[in-house]
């Protein structure tokens, strides 16, 4: 498979700040964030004209941001206005190398603690195990419940336990992402704005990392 590279260099943009409540927020952007590519316009031309924030909203190229050290993709709709930049001259210059398509997940985070990425689909790996999909997507309150129901179906026959280990399985075949979005929102999570990742290994990466941002980020304030 063919090795995709992209390279950026010279003037980004970085956030720092964001208006509770403003478009910017509900797209998932946090202080710290450097923008490394603004659809058409340069990330500079945001922080001389704040306008080009509102502008992206009939866009269709992704905006390109580099949290830490991992580089994802955060889709333009509705705008980002709200975020509060300022000029940022990349030190050296950046070299992202893909292979294969960006992967697209929905981006849902826990203010001041923690981001969760649903993807797209399900993988049916984790159709036969429903109860370790939620442990891994962290919707603990999820998990908690099936273990409960999975007691006691064990407990009454192994009729009933295959009866209730089944109907979670497809529980979860069914109802896929928007099933794993709902439980999060019950979880405490905000829905945000659509994420792409070019590297399969960076999905786990900007999770801990972004959660690490969001509460060293509420400790200064």
């Amino acid at each position: 498979m063919a090795v995709k590279t992209e390279v950026f260099s010279g003037m980004a943009a970085r956030v720092k700040d964001i208006q509770k409540g403003m478009p910017a927020e509900r797209m998932g952007l946090i202080p710290g964030d450097v923008i490394l590519k603004l659809g058409k316009h340069e990330p500079i031309e945001a922080v001389e004209m704040p306008s080009v924030l509102e502008d992206l909203s009939i866009s269709h190229e992704w905006i390109v941001i580099q949290r830490d050290t991992i580089i994802f993709r955060v889709s333009p709709a509705g705008g980002a206005l709200g975020a509060i930049l300022e000029a940022y001259p990349l030190p050296e210059e950046i070299t992202l190398e893909t292979e294969g398509p960006w992967m697209q997940y929905h981006a849902c985070i826990r203010p001041n603690d923690a981001l969760l990425l649903i993807p797209d689909s399900i993988s049916p790996i984790w159709w036969a195990v429903p109860v370790i999909a939620y442990g891994y997507f962290r919707l603990w309150q999820m998990m908690a419940a099936t273990l409960f129901l999975y007691g006691i179906g064990y407990v009454t026959s192994p009729l009933a336990f295959g009866v209730v280990y089944a109907s979670s399985a497809m529980i979860l075949i069914t109802g896929g992402p928007y099933l794993l979005r709902d439980t999060a929102f019950k979880d405490g999570f905000h829905p945000r704005g659509r994420i792409a990742i070019g590297r399969p290994g960076d999905v786990a990466k900007l999770e801990m990392v972004t959660g690490a941002m969001l509460r060293l980020n509420t400790k200064s304030k």
